[in-house]
């Protein structure tokens, strides 16, 4: 027999997906009935993607290009983001032996000798990898989205942290062996190609307008399923909240100030109950060294 752990405690049967711990699936698992079928969608949601050059550099060299399952059962698909891993029922292994928030991981600098792979299961397209200080490094020029965390930073939105460095920036891991991120796309609460600004405002209130006015200062166009979510707690599986804001690397998709862009009127459309904090939001943004920030701060102001 195989499972799915989150810790060390049995959550699903992989053999018969029969469930053994409810409270503690993964939400896009638990909402589409357990089955081979969801629950290799859910796992796919926690790939890094093909276009992460970095990821595929690491799976190529090792595991070869495809064959997930092989790989899942190699490093038992452990991640830096969550609790979940498999593992046989033949196996003593236990979570602290092996989880990157424990023990060292694989990061391609040695040998593979079984450990944790996480950096090939971190979601997104830019090439990234986890560094074993427990940062995710994400390559290329991403000034623009320290920027875009400072500025959340200032107006008190939970965020992220970052600096710049070599060749790209370093961002924090805003989970734990206690607390773990499940994006929206895999916690089966939203359609990851059908969900509206008013979806996020009804899931998430304060917390989703916020994100909301942020992305329509700073016109990030690219606010997709896999790039906002919950947190849980990994003991119980209880949803405590939506997670810190992060991935802003899709910002200035938009540079309009003259008027309003789809982003900004689907915002205001969205968060109209909420104009105190559109408000408080843009008037800090009016602060910020950004031109176009603050101009399209502006421009939401002069709208409300």
């Amino acid at each position: 027999m195989r499972y799915l752990m989150c810790k060390n405690t049995k959550v699903l049967n992989l053999d018969t997906y029969d469930i053994l711990a409810g409270g503690l699936l993964p939400g896009y698992v638990k909402k589409n009935h357990p089955s081979k079928e969801t629950y290799h969608v859910w796992m796919k949601s926690r790939y890094s993607s093909s276009s992460n050059t970095l990821a595929r550099k690491l799976q190529g060299i090792q595991f070869g290009q495809g064959n997930r399952c092989r790989i899942n059962r190699l490093t038992h698909a452990l991640s830096f983001t969550d609790c979940y891993w498999e593992k046989d029922e033949t196996e003593t292994v236990m979570f602290q032996d092996i989880s990157p928030y424990y023990t060292r991981f694989w990061d391609g600098l040695s040998e593979f000798n079984g450990e944790a792979a996480p950096t090939l299961y971190t979601d997104g397209c830019l090439p990234k990898k986890w560094l074993q200080s427990g940062e995710l490094f994400k390559q290329g020029d991403l000034s623009l989205e320290i920027e875009c965390i400072n500025l959340c930073k200032a107006c008190g939105i939970p965020v992220e942290d970052g600096y710049i460095t070599t060749n790209g920036i370093c961002v924090t891991n805003f989970t734990s062996d206690m607390i773990m991120f499940e994006n929206a796309k895999a916690s089966g609460e939203f359609d990851e190609y059908d969900f509206t600004d008013e979806d996020i405002v009804s899931k998430f209130g304060k917390s989703g307008v916020q994100m909301l006015v942020i992305d329509a200062i700073i016109g990030n166009g690219d606010r997709h399923a896999g790039n906002f979510g919950y947190l849980r707690n990994a003991d119980s599986g209880a949803y405590i909240g939506m997670a810190p804001l992060y991935d802003f690397d899709h910002a200035l998709d938009s540079t309009a100030t003259d008027k309003p862009d789809i982003l900004i009127s689907d915002m205001l459309q969205a968060c109209k109950a909420y104009t105190d904090e559109i408000s408080r939001i843009c008037n800090i943004s009016l602060k910020c060294d950004n031109n176009i920030f603050h101009k399209r701060a502006q421009l939401i102001l002069d709208l409300i």
